[in-house]
């Protein structure tokens, strides 16, 4: 799964949340004024709690929506446009740097954006391949397959997994 789907994900399930809060609120009006009329205790404590949440937590969730959109944003100018320093990103989205700033860490922190190093300022490519395992016997660490011998050490055909020789 890449970051892209990570964030469009996201994103799907706010506005869907959204959505029904909004719907809530509506529907919510006219359970009260019913069940309040036909003495429906239990009606009028549902449209209280649809009212009550739709009114205070519908206007939070869509400011959240609109948040994770402007990250969106952010994240497309750098995984797509390749836009890797903060002074292009806010230049390119017409925010200022602080707030550029903070959407790329945001970002990060999420995993929205991933393979790159962030030193504050600028983002770089991280090109480090991960360390290689040392083994003792001839069985993969990670889950126990026969390995093959190559000519750096050993290499797992069933995960993957590579080993350095021991010395």
């Amino acid at each position: 799964m890449n970051n892209k789907s990570n964030i469009d994900k996201d994103i799907k399930s706010k506005l869907t949340i959204s959505i029904i809060a909004s719907i809530l609120f509506v529907v919510g009006i006219p359970i009260i004024i019913f069940s309040a009329i036909n003495s429906f205790w239990f009606g009028l404590v549902i449209g209280i709690i649809f009212v009550v949440f739709g009114f205070y937590g519908m206007p939070l969730l869509w400011v959240s929506f609109g948040n994770l959109k402007s990250l969106k944003r952010v994240v497309d100018a750098v995984m797509e446009e390749n836009l890797t320093s903060i002074s292009q990103i806010a230049s390119q989205l017409q925010i200022n740097e602080k707030t550029a700033k903070s959407y790329v860490t945001q970002a990060i922190n999420k995993k929205y954006i991933y393979g790159y190093l962030f030193d504050g300022t600028t983002l770089t490519p991280n090109d480090k391949t991960p360390p290689k395992k040392k083994i003792i016997q001839n069985k993969c660490n990670n889950c126990g397959g026969v390995l093959e011998k190559t000519a750096d050490g050993f290499y797992c055909p069933y995960c993957g997994s590579s080993f350095e020789k021991e010395n």
